[in-house]
């Protein structure tokens, strides 16, 4: 799936709310906003499509069809 940006905004804009309001401090504040772009990063779909450079154990090459999708773990 694409990246959303506006599921990131909300977790952010959350993690801020907590901060001002005083129901977080500054470490809590970076674990939460952290924890916001790792999961926003993770919730992509990865799809190579053809013709792209890779290398890999057999050396290099190109793609020859699209991967199929993959999630970032």
């Amino acid at each position: 799936m694409p990246l959303i940006k506006s599921v990131l905004e909300a977790a952010v804009l959350q993690a801020v709310e907590r901060l001002y309001s005083g129901q977080s401090t500054k470490v809590q504040f970076a674990k939460d906003l952290s924890t916001a772009i790792d999961s926003y990063i993770r919730s992509a779909t990865i799809i190579v499509p053809p013709g792209q450079a890779i290398s890999n154990s057999s050396g290099p090459g190109t793609t020859v069809s699209p991967s199929p999708p993959a999630q970032i773990t």
